[in-house]
């Protein structure tokens, strides 16, 4: 490939990244500030199983993935979090906008969700900010969010971000 040739190829590379990153920052800009100095207070929810566990888990980073079972890019994203360390990371995905129970665990079941699936509150909902689906949030070891997102990320791009805010 020749000089002209390559700086035309990352020309327009640069201008397809430019726009992913301004519909990135335009679908985001109603969800709570990533700059570290948003805190969430902590939450206690129901699980599918019937017990009760806290979003966030003291001293461990956390990523909140929030689905509405309708959700159709749910579906094709909610098992790209299965690729992330539990190790270092605690993992939790809240259901919200659902009409009953067995709407969510008929969503678990169908689409071979492994992790804890907690039930979400319209109060949890406003609280962070949800407009849409999915939403992420990654939180710091004090519980400050450090990354956020909304829509499809693949496998890679969450390990990405993971790896990005591990400090």
């Amino acid at each position: 490939m020749n000089k002209k040739k390559a700086l035309v190829v990352l020309r327009d590379v640069a201008i397809i990244g430019l726009v992913v990153l301004g519909i990135s920052a335009w679908q985001t800009r109603h969800m709570l500030s990533s700059d570290g100095n948003t805190s969430v207070e902590n939450q206690v929810l129901v699980s599918l199983s019937g017990h009760t566990s806290s979003i966030a888990q003291p001293g461990k980073r956390t990523l909140v993935y929030f689905f509405a079972p309708w959700c159709n890019i749910c579906k094709l994203s909610i098992n790209n979090l299965d690729y992330l360390s539990s190790d270092d990371l605690h993992v939790v995905r809240v259901a919200l906008d659902y009409r009953n129970k067995n709407e969510v665990e008929n969503f678990v079941l169908q689409n071979e969700v492994t992790g804890e699936v907690l039930l979400g509150t319209d109060t949890l909902k406003d609280k962070f900010q949800i407009q849409g689906y999915p939403s992420y949030y990654l939180l710091d070891r004090e519980s400050k969010v450090v990354a956020r997102s909304f829509g499809y990320s693949t496998a890679l791009g969450l390990k990405l971000t993971n790896y990005l805010n591990s400090n």
